[in-house]
C-alpha cells in the first residue's frame, strides 16, 4: 500500500473511531423481481456469501496455474454443507468453471468476479456464463481493488462497468475497493456508478489495529455499515473483512478468528439490503507472496480461508454452525439461512 493510500486510511480510520453512534438510513423497498438491483437485495436476504478461489488456482510471480473442474467440484462440495452464494474474483483460468459447477451442486446466487477489467477474455466468459445461467449469476464484480494497487485509473475501470451493463442490462455491476473510497467519494463518481456496493472492510490494516481488541476490530466493521448504509439506499454487501486463523506465534489464531465472526453476525444490523459475505472460503499460502509487491509483506495473507487448504474446517466454523442452529431465520446480515 502507498503512502498516499495509507495516509487515507489513517485519517478516516481516525474518524471512524471517534464515533459514537450511528443512525443507518432505511432501504427502499424493491421494486420489481427482475430489476437486478432487486435481485442482488433479495439474494442477500436469502443466502450466505462466501468469497471463493479455486484451491489449485495459483498465481506466483505472475505465473498461473489454472483450476480444474475436478478440484472446483470438490471445493464447492465442500462449500455447500454450509453456504448457498459465491462471490468469485476472475473469469479465466479454470474460474470460468464455477458457474457450471455451482449450478448443478444447488447454489443459488453468484457475484462473478472479473479481475482484469481491459481482459477480453474475461470479458467473452462472462456474456457466456450469464447467458448460459440467467438465475444463478445476480452480479458481477469488475475489479478488485484495482485503484488500490494502482493497476488501472478510475476512467479504465468505469468504462469497463459500463460496457458490461450495455452488454448484460439484466445483471446488476459494480466493482471493490476499501471502504473509504465509498465514503470519501473519491472519485466523486465512484458510488453513482455502481448497482450495488461490494466494498472490504479490514480492520487489520488500519493504523491503531496493533493496539485493539478482537471486539473493538468488529466494532469498526460494523461502524463502517453503518455509514456505508446511510450513504445510499442501494445493496451494501461487504466482500471482504475478518481475521487470519495465523501464522503461528502471531496474535491471529483460530480463536481470534471464531471470535470475529461470531461476535459480527451479532452486532451487524439487520437490515434489507445490508450485509457481510464471509472472506474466505479456503487458505491460500501462494497468497502472501503474490501480494508482496503490490502491499508489502503481510505472512497472514495465506490464512484467511474458513477452511484449510485441505478443505477442513477451522474453529470457526464449528462457532458459526452453532450459531445458525440457533438462528434459523432467513439471511439478514452475515449470518444467512441455514440452508
Amino acid at each position: 500500500m502507498n503512502g498516499v493510500n495509507r495516509a487515507r486510511v489513517a485519517a478516516l480510520a481516525v474518524m471512524l473511531v471517534a464515533v459514537a453512534m450511528f443512525v443507518p438510513m432505511g432501504l427502499q423497498a424493491q421494486s420489481e423481481a427482475t430489476d437486478p438491483v432487486s435481485r442482488v437485495r433479495a439474494a442477500m436476504d436469502s443466502v450466505r456469501f462466501i468469497a471463493y478461489t479455486p484451491t489449485d488456482l495459483t498465481i506466483v510471480a505472475g505465473q498461473v496455474h489454472p483450476a480444474s473442474r475436478h478440484r472446483i467440484r470438490k471445493d464447492l462440495t465442500i462449500l455447500r454443507e454450509d453456504f448457498q452464494g459465491l462471490i468469485t474474483y476472475s473469469c479465466a483460468d479454470g474460474v470460468d468453471e464455477v458457474p457450471g459447477v455451482a449450478k448443478a451442486l444447488g447454489f443459488r446466487a453468484l457475484i462473478l468476479g472479473i479481475w482484469d477489467p481491459l481482459s477480453e477474455r474475461e470479458f467473452r466468459n462472462v456474456k457466456r456464463l450469464v447467458n448460459a445461467y440467467p438465475q444463478l449469476i445476480v452480479g458481477i464484480s469488475v475489479g478488485n481493488e484495482t485503484l488500490l494497487a494502482e493497476r488501472h485509473q478510475w476512467p479504465v475501470l468505469r468504462a469497463a462497468i459500463q460496457r458490461l451493463r450495455t452488454a448484460l442490462p439484466g445483471v446488476a455491476i459494480t466493482t471493490s475497493e476499501p471502504f473509504y473510497y465509498y465514503l470519501n467519494d473519491d472519485p466523486a463518481d465512484f458510488v453513482a456508478v455502481q448497482d450495488f456496493l461490494l466494498p472490504s472492510v479490514h480492520p487489520l490494516f488500519q493504523p491503531w489495529f496493533n493496539q485493539a481488541s478482537t471486539a473493538q476490530a468488529v466494532d469498526f466493521v460494523v461502524r463502517v455499515a453503518g455509514l456505508l448504509s446511510a450513504k445510499t439506499d442501494k445493496p451494501v454487501l461487504i466482500k471482504e473483512t475478518g481475521l487470519p486463523s495465523g501464522p503461528p506465534g502471531t496474535r491471529f489464531t483460530p480463536a481470534a478468528q471464531a471470535e470475529f465472526w461470531t461476535s459480527l453476525i451479532r452486532q451487524l444490523p439487520k437490515l434489507p439490503g445490508l450485509g457481510a459475505a464471509y472472506f474466505e472460503a479456503f487458505d491460500h499460502d501462494w497468497k502472501e507472496e503474490n501480494a508482496r509487491q503490490e502491499f508489502g509483506s503481510h505472512p497472514e495473507e495465506g490464512y484467511w480461508g474458513l477452511y484449510t487448504a485441505g478443505g477442513d474446517p477451522k474453529t470457526v466454523m464449528t462457532a458459526l454452525r452453532k450459531l445458525w442452529r440457533a438462528d434459523n431465520t432467513p439471511g439478514k446480515a452475515a449470518a444467512g439461512p441455514v440452508k
